[in-house]
């Protein structure tokens, strides 16, 4: 398709999508999109923020270790039998817990707190990611790439951004340096370059995570330049590598010393077995589920591997602009090889790859419409004479109408569960706790929200059994109860189930209903008091 001229005063290349029209007076126009844009971006941050998405147990864990910091003194979890120095202490690193804590110093211990601190750096990764678009693009792939990247179900960037997770502030960090990588590439100073690597190692502390994705490709972008582009001087690679393994190191060093030799290699050997649970396993039910998941259409409408192939021939010249989408293309791959043949086809293990993914769909619309370009006036002339040119114009005009199609749909979806989020039984059972459990009581359970919402004392079953619970939901693994007793040294005074608890059959039905009765029931939480004759 060849790319039509504009007319004196259309828009040149802030809008995502050019569109000529009959020449006119200036409405500012693209000031109006710019705004309009942000204030879409704003209001999906920061409105209904403590109640959308609800809290779970993932970001419940997290929240424990800066609640701790603030009411205890340490850097770890808690139970009711002491501190825990693995789980979210090595999920999520103190690039976000740290700050969260502050924000409980400055403002309070809350959930709005922890989201507002989460919400900035959503708003640093979206600025992060349109500027490393715009360094591989230009300003319009940026404003379309940004688009998608934002709207994207498969990426999910609103639910996960909005809560105490590491997918996006790692992602931030991610971003950031390979914008500030790509920007100059092989005319990138030692300074430059280790800035680089100093960004990419703190995207790997954020998320332990990257470090399958962020390793694996620089040392594949090394070997691609040195034996096939030989383009760009080996210290591109090899300092912003050595500066990511190093940062990570340091922060794996003090965590030795913070936690003592002994504490350190229980962590060692927990992480070792989660790592073997969760992210190094084969099972073919768990490949087709991934394959099944990356072409849903929620993956820009099912188009991912289509996108990808098309990205191949793109990053195959041996040139500087294609070895630089080449870096980003390796990243994408191996994230979803990993993603679907060894990991245990939890989508957020696909995030940096399918967000990365928008540049490479925002690319392959970019070429087949002549850089988003569209012609109304001209498509308009095309119908009234039915001239040569209508099939190519009227087929560019459908494109660009699916891309908005693909951008508007789940932007509608996504600022629906926003705008009318579900009852929030977590923030309602948090209170009927704190108005009905004694403070001495000790609450056994597996939903870690409840002990950031409230302040009782709460009992949670060992660490070290979240990878039997993992192998009972995905690979078919024995129920968690066979492997722990809750009523083990000394019964609880309640025991509250909820969605983890119910999920992994942590507590058995039968020996809550012959020691304890139901007391209180809301949303998917249950609460059992301890029958005062039960021995």
């Amino acid at each position: 398709m060849r790319n039509e001229p504009f007319v004196t005063g259309a828009p040149i290349d802030v809008s995502p999508i050019s569109v000529r029209v009959a020449a006119r007076p200036r409405l500012g126009w693209q000031a109006l999109v710019m705004a309009g844009s942000v204030g879409v971006i704003l209001f999906f941050s920061f409105y209904n923020l403590a109640s959308f998405p609800l809290t779970w147990f993932d970001e419940g864990s997290h929240l424990h270790v800066p609640k701790a910091v603030i009411r205890l003194g340490a850097y770890a979890d808690y139970s009711s039998d002491g501190f825990r120095y693995f789980g979210p202490t090595i999920g999520v690193g103190p690039t976000v817990l740290l700050p969260v804590a502050a924000a409980f110093r400055a403002f309070g211990i809350g959930l709005l707190q922890a989201r507002l601190v989460m919400v900035l750096y959503l708003l640093a990764a979206i600025v992060a990611f349109y500027r490393l678009a715009r360094v591989l693009g230009g300003r319009r792939l940026a404003w379309v790439a940004t688009a998608l990247f934002v709207t994207s179900r498969g990426v999910s960037l609103f639910e996960y951004g909005r809560q105490v997770l590491g997918e996006v502030p790692g992602f931030f960090f991610l971003a950031a340096g390979l914008a500030l990588w790509l920007a100059t590439w092989e005319k990138s100073s030692w300074r430059r370059l280790a800035l680089v690597g100093l960004l990419l190692g703190l995207s790997v502390v954020t998320k332990n995570q990257y470090l399958l994705v962020i390793a694996p490709a620089i040392g594949l972008a090394w070997l691609a330049n040195l034996l096939y582009y030989r383009l760009a001087p080996q210290r591109v690679f090899v300092v912003p590598g050595l500066m990511a393994v190093g940062a990570y190191g340091l922060w794996q060093l003090f965590t030795l010393v913070y936690l003592g030799p002994a504490n350190a290699l229980t962590n060692l050997a927990l992480f070792r077995d989660a790592t073997a649970g969760a992210a190094l396993v084969f099972s073919p039910d768990l490949v087709r589920l991934s394959l099944q998941d990356l072409l849903s259409f929620k993956v820009y409408l099912g188009l991912l591997f289509a996108v990808l192939v098309y990205g191949l021939s793109r990053v195959l010249p041996r040139e500087r602009d294609a070895q630089r989408w080449g870096l980003l293309f390796i990243m994408i791959v191996v994230n979803l090889l990993w993603y679907i043949v060894a990991s245990i086809s939890w989508e957020r293990y696909a995030f940096p790859a399918l967000a990365l993914s928008a540049l490479f769909v925002a690319r392959l619309f970019s070429d087949v419409t002549g850089g988003l370009h569209l012609d109304l006036a001209a498509l308009r002339g095309s119908f009234q004479r039915n001239d040569a040119l209508l099939p190519d114009r009227a087929l560019r005009a459908t494109i660009l109408a699916s891309l908005l199609g693909i951008i508007a749909v789940p932007l509608i979806q996504t600022g629906s569960q926003i705008i009318s989020p579900p009852f929030n039984a977590p923030a309602a059972m948090a209170a009927y706790l704190t108005r009905n459990v004694p403070a001495s009581a000790v609450v056994e359970t597996w939903e870690p929200e409840m002990g950031f919402l409230t302040d009782l004392n709460f009992h949670y079953p060992p660490s070290g059994l979240l990878n039997k619970a993992v192998a009972y939901i995905w690979l078919n693994g024995a129920p968690v109860a066979q492997f722990y007793d809750f009523e083990q040294p000394a019964a609880p005074d309640y025991v509250l189930m909820g969605t983890f608890g119910r999920w992994v059959a942590a507590y058995p039905l039968p020996k809550l209903e012959q020691d304890y009765h139901l007391v209180a029931s809301i949303g998917e939480y249950d609460l059992y008091r301890r029958d005062a004759s039960a021995k």
